[in-house]
């Protein structure tokens, strides 16, 4: 049972090779909130710019600085350590008290952060509260055709990407799943809360991945079947596939205006109740998984869907020079910017 593999491409064999992230300057994320902070309230929203640090570092030591409770503040999502990184967090802050100043915080140990926006919000930013990611990456030592990358940006605009989680959501060497199987067999139990959430995610994000594998062997990843749970891009409504409206679904799927969905294990959820054919054909790509999908359902988790596919919003890629490529583009929140690369070109770091 693995949930790690090499899973199949959509596009066919990568154009070429590239070395990706050569450092964290080739790999900037920046965070789209999607609301405006409301400009009075108990917290701030502070923006900061960080390199060489966690998410939860970051949060970490923005508290010890300003001598506030670390489990009051918030964030929207977890931003890569070996990256630069914009994200937003909020702080529990006097509402009487000046705005926290912008500037550099440095801790004892010599790590740094950029506080580059302060504004006043009226409650906790919660895990999740993002439209998304708008990315710039660089590609170095590219060994491919021009050509060859223009047109395959092409595809990946016009089309998309399997919405794959990355290698990264199972830990290095796939350990956050091997730890959450064994824990789910009946083995060693997380460590913390965080721990535990980080351990189910691997184990839904594996089945995920295993059932959109199943999609694209069989050339149907992204467009509607009957049966089908959908959902509008961007958004997290479902609705059924309808046989009497294939048509006009395969014609919305073309527009990249919806997406087949795929699913995260657990308990039945009532609010998205599936037809017998999707029960059906998921089940028997993870027959292998029953002990695991009632080990989460006892654990009371609940389950959910997400897109199979991935849109690629303000896709633009151009050669800086001989061997290296920048490329801008934006994806909703909790999709993976590697997932894109890897339709790509094939990474080649030492």
């Amino acid at each position: 049972m693995s949930g790690t593999g090499d899973w199949p491409l959509a596009w066919g064999t990568p154009v070429g090779t590239a070395r990706v992230a050569v450092s964290p300057e080739d790999f900037q994320v920046d965070e789209r909130l999607g609301f405006a902070p409301t400009g009075d309230g108990p917290h701030l929203l502070v923006r900061i710019r960080k390199r060489g640090l966690t998410t939860q570092q970051a949060v970490q030591q923005l508290a010890g600085h300003w001598q506030v409770e670390r489990r009051a503040m918030g964030y929207a999502g977890r931003k890569d350590r070996q990256a630069v990184t914009t994200q937003w967090l909020s702080v529990p802050w006097p509402v009487n008290a000046p705005l926290a100043p912008l500037g550099r915080v440095v801790d004892q140990d010599g790590q740094a952060l950029d506080v580059i926006d302060v504004q006043r919000h009226r409650r906790k930013l919660p895990v999740g509260a993002l439209t998304g990611n708008r990315f710039t990456l660089t590609l170095r030592d590219v060994d491919a055709a021009p050509r060859d990358i223009a047109a395959r940006l092409v595809t990946i605009a016009r089309h998309g990407v399997p919405n794959y989680f990355g290698g990264q959501r199972f830990g290095r060497h796939g350990q956050n799943l091997d730890r959450a199987l064994n824990w789910l067999a009946g083995g060693e139990r997380p460590r913390s809360r965080n721990d535990r959430s980080m351990l189910i995610s691997a184990a839904r994000s594996a089945m995920f991945n295993a059932v959109l594998a199943r999609r694209i062997d069989a050339g149907d990843w992204s467009q509607p079947r009957p049966g089908d749970l959908l959902v509008l891009d961007g958004r997290g409504s479902l609705f059924a596939a309808e046989a009497a409206e294939t048509a006009f679904n395969r014609r919305r799927a073309a527009g990249l205006r919806i997406h087949p969905t795929g699913p995260l294990p657990g308990a039945t959820n009532r609010r998205q109740p599936q037809t017998a054919a999707l029960i059906e054909r998921e089940s028997a790509v993870l027959q292998d998984w029953a002990a695991v999908i009632q080990a989460l359902a006892d654990q009371r988790v609940t389950a959910d869907r997400r897109a199979l596919r991935l849109s690629v919003a303000a896709l633009a890629g151009w050669r800086m020079a001989p061997g290296t490529w920048r490329l801008r583009f934006e994806l909703t929140r909790g999709a993976y910017a590697t997932m894109v690369i890897r339709e790509l070109v094939e990474a080649v770091n030492d």
